[in-house]
């Protein structure tokens, strides 16, 4: 009732918990191409960004041995790193493009081991050396156009120091780019630490995108059984372009999939960004439909648009200009939105208090990541719009789902008028003369009806209510596990644990899917949607696949799972539907099975009777008969958790039930509680 008065104090811990770092010492800097590490202490690890003043000739590739000649080569400056190198031209006439050699001599402290470089990407080649060793590079930098290859790649390296210096050699060029230089810290230290860092932001990048692509799915299927509801298509829309972009920037985790060329991984990485605020503009238009968001979602939607065909046909030293129309469209969205929102909550519109919290503190995270992508911040963080679009999406979603439920509410309240306008039309067709009596009785038929079709739809919509309150909660636990285990692989004391953090991530992910899948399907089965192609199948083939998916959960809880075959294993149903039926009965059995239990699945065929069974059998903890009427009731649904506190929507066995019979069977339950239950179906074992 008063959570309205409680978003201030969510987005001062969100903006805490995103922007800020930990308060530590001072760390060195270089200063005049020297940084100075003597004295920094490394007894617990370290790391550090090599920031500062470093060595910068322009237009000169120089190597190590150039610097061990007797006339060595002096700096034309001390250029700030990091930032581009089109900010020295106060000192030099550098231009966008060119090439030139950045060096930093690094005074170590004492008992350094492996040494470990984060090593970011340049615009847009280098090469770089440590000591007399060439140790990384990215693409061929050259002289000129055509002999210069750009490549973007970051990468993580370990380096065992043979004396108390190191001395950094860097070719950067850059002829394909609107800038050029370096751009994004160098970062030095311990190996193990390094190392750590490393892992937890490629970590971190794939776990935002399988949340940001499950919530498009989410919202993409929610469109679908509301298809009239055009808020979620464009909220999924926007959600699966920000999924994708992490692929073409930052980490640039495409390259762990396919060898693309630069020029479309920098392509993919606007035009998913314009995607994404054109999906914006247009959500924002459903979500406040005002006029002035009309004309602002047609205006980006053929601006951005035209400048994504550019994109397509125009080299990066052209289009990266479009950069800039992207940050105006995203702060013409950022100012409608605010202006939006505000509007309703002078309104007395509470909920739209939250969408200014939300927008304020998406507003600060773009504006965070402009800053990181021009250059133009001392910040360590890094790019924090992904974690900050995830935190964004979560209470987003919270905002739309609470939506949703007012407005059910509110056609309740609609439905109980229209009930009492129906009572009061009866009462005046009752007192009506005789002559009208026949009229009087078809009114009355009709009224009938339409009652009969406000209680079919009325328990319609309890029951969707009911499951979506369902999913929405069980969408949110393995969200926050996810992000309560990122939180703990920050912790030096987890580093050993990567691989168990790991097995749990992907775990409560196949969770989130087997649940949309199961919601995907059932949806389409209360509107007749399923496409039903049925044929002859080895259904033991499918039982031994579901086994092997479950092997792992059932070897967790300790719990046997045997196959029993009497007779031929073919039968004829629709492989697909069949399958989700098998999964869901042994996802079912191990759920509700305790530790050390067993699970017995028997095949037969009945020759005679031209049929084929499937038992699945436990010894769990059973179902009371009003459970299993319940599951065969057309307008209930029961979410019951597990022997270890399993989550579940309760509309697994209701989907199995309609599945079965959608393939010509029979699904039946014999179950006693605290001895176990058996589950039967029956399907035709040769072509109907």
């Amino acid at each position: 009732m008063y959570i309205h008065r409680l978003w201030p104090g969510f987005l001062l811990i969100l903006l805490a918990t995103v922007f800020s770092k930990p308060v530590s010492a001072q760390k060195p800097v270089a200063v005049k191409g020297v940084i100075d590490l003597t004295q920094f202490s490394v007894s617990d690890g370290f790391t550090l960004e090599l920031n500062g003043e470093w060595e910068f000739y322009w237009n000169s590739f120089l190597r190590p041995s150039d610097f061990k000649k007797e006339e060595k080569p002096s700096p034309d400056i001390y250029g700030k790193v990091p930032s581009y190198w089109t900010e020295y031209r106060k000192q030099i006439p550098t231009a966008k493009y060119g090439y030139a050699t950045y060096r930093l001599v690094v005074l170590l402290p004492e008992k350094v081991s492996a040494c470990g470089f984060y090593i970011p990407v340049f615009d847009s080649s280098f090469e770089l050396w440590v000591d007399d060793t060439l140790f990384y590079s990215n693409g061929r930098p050259g002289t000129t156009e055509n002999t210069t290859i750009p490549l973007y790649r970051p990468g993580l390296r370990k380096y065992v120091p043979r004396s108390d210096t190191l001395t950094i050699t860097i070719n950067v060029a850059n002829f394909h780019h609107r800038r050029g230089g370096f751009w994004l810290p160098l970062m030095f230290g311990s190996f193990d630490e390094i190392n750590k860092i490393f892992a937890t932001r490629y970590i971190g990048t794939y776990v935002t995108i399988s949340i940001l692509a499950g919530f498009s799915l989410f919202f993409l299927i929610f469109f679908l059984m509301y298809p009239r509801d055009k808020v979620m298509l464009f909220f999924s829309g926007a959600l699966l372009s920000l999924a994708l972009r992490p692929f073409f920037n930052a980490g640039y985790i495409i390259y762990d999939f396919i060898k693309l060329d630069w020029t479309w991984t920098v392509r993919m990485e606007y035009i998913f960004s314009f995607l994404a605020v054109i999906s914006w503009a247009w959500y924002n238009l459903f979500t406040f439909p005002l006029k002035i968001n009309r004309y602002a979602a047609w205006f980006l939607t053929i601006m951005l648009g035209t400048i994504c065909l550019l994109v397509m046909i125009t080299p990066v030293k052209t289009f990266s200009y479009g950069v800039f129309l992207l940050y105006s469209g995203l702060l013409i969205m950022l100012i409608l939105s605010f202006y939006s929102s505000v509007s309703g909550y002078l309104k007395r519109k509470r909920t739209d208090g939250f969408y200014v919290a939300l927008f304020f503190f998406l507003f600060l995270g773009i504006i965070h990541d402009m800053f990181v992508s021009l250059g133009k911040t001392k910040s360590s963080v890094g790019y924090t719009l992904p974690l900050v679009i995830v935190i964004f999406i979560f209470f987003h979603s919270v905002l739309i789902i609470y939506k949703w439920v007012q407005d059910f509410k509110e056609k309740e309240r609609l439905r109980i008028n229209l009930e009492d306008l129906n009572k009061n039309l009866e009462s005046i067709v009752a007192a009506r003369t005789s002559e009208l009596q026949l009229r009087n009785n078809e009114i009355e038929a009709k009224n009938s009806m339409i009652e009969k079709q406000n209680i079919r739809l009325t328990e319609t919509i309890n029951l969707k209510n009911r499951l979506f309150s369902v999913i929405a909660h069980d969408l949110r636990s393995p969200v926050v596990s996810i992000l309560y285990i990122l939180n703990l692989l920050k912790e030096k004391e987890n580093r050993e644990n990567y691989e168990k953090f790991a097995e749990s991530s992907i775990s409560y992910a196949q969770a989130t899917i087997n649940l949309l899948e199961n919601m995907l399907v059932w949806g389409r089965s209360q509107e007749d949607k399923i496409r039903y192609s049925p044929g002859m199948h080895d259904l033991a083939s499918i039982i031994l696949t579901n086994m092997s998916i479950f092997k792992e959960p059932a070897d967790r809880k300790n719990i046997s799972i045997n196959l029993t075959q009497k007779g031929r294993p073919d039968a004829f149903f629709d492989k697909d539907l069949i399958d989700i039926v098998i999964r869901n009965l042994i996802s079912n059995a191990l759920k509700y099975t305790p530790n050390g239990g067993r699970i017995s699945i028997l095949l037969k065929e009945d020759v005679a009777m031209k049929k084929s069974t499937v038992s699945v059998c436990d010894n769990g903890i059973g179902m009371t008969d009003e459970t299993i009427r319940a599951i065969f009731s057309a307008g209930e649904v029961r979410s019951t958790p597990g022997t270890e506190n399993e989550k579940g929507t309760g509309i697994g066995l209701k989907l199995c039930l309609d599945l079965v019979r959608l393939n010509k069977g029979v699904l039946t339950i014999e179950s006693r509680p605290g001895e176990g239950s058996c589950i039967q179906i029956v399907l035709p074992s040769e072509a109907i």
